[in-house]
């Protein structure tokens, strides 16, 4: 059996909170921490291989979703038509010059399938963000277009995906250091 235990990046306004999440799965043997090379995952990916003699691997496929032309916009400064299609149909709704949810899926899929199979019968942690996390855990459970939203994914939360046979289990979703511990 191949455990992947994928993790949202810890809050970024908050310097101990890495610290807390590595502290929380101290106990989980990794052979491998991948992470998206942006520096808040980066920061936890860290945070996780200290003291394991392990270095994280970047994987740029796990990287959030691109902006595009909105990129360090907030929401309210969108195009209307962009915050309209957001908020009604974000599983088809595209990023000026930038992705779709699509789009994220298309290539974090595969790179996760990659490392999953690099890893046969380990533990690995993967540290992305919630657009890849909630693509991956819906391509896994078979949700389509805007249900993927639905999926919750809080700073630093812990989702454990386990494979037999080649068939994905997801064992916990958006978990807690109570859920993990």
């Amino acid at each position: 059996m191949t455990r992947l235990v994928l993790c949202r990046h810890a809050d970024p306004g908050s310097p101990d909170a890495p610290a807390g999440l590595a502290q929380i799965l101290r106990q989980v043997p990794f052979a491998a921490v991948y992470t998206s090379p942006l520096e808040r995952a980066v920061a936890t990916a860290k945070a996780i291989a200290e003291g394991r003699n392990l270095a994280p691997a970047l994987v740029d496929d796990l990287r959030e979703i691109d902006l595009g032309a909105v990129d360090g916009l907030a929401f309210e400064e969108y195009p209307s038509e962009l915050q309209e299609a957001l908020l009604r149909s974000p599983g088809t709704a595209a990023f000026p010059r930038g992705e779709s949810f699509a789009d994220v899926r298309a290539r974090v899929v595969p790179a996760v399938d990659a490392i999953v199979a690099r890893h046969e019968g380990a533990t690995v942690a993967v540290v992305a963000h919630a657009g890849p996390i909630r693509a991956l855990l819906a391509h896994w459970l078979g949700i389509e277009g805007d249900g993927a939203f639905r999926i919750d994914q809080r700073c630093a939360a812990v989702n454990v995906v386990d494979w037999s046979d080649g068939i994905p289990f997801v064992r916990l979703v958006n978990g807690t250091s109570a859920d993990v511990g």
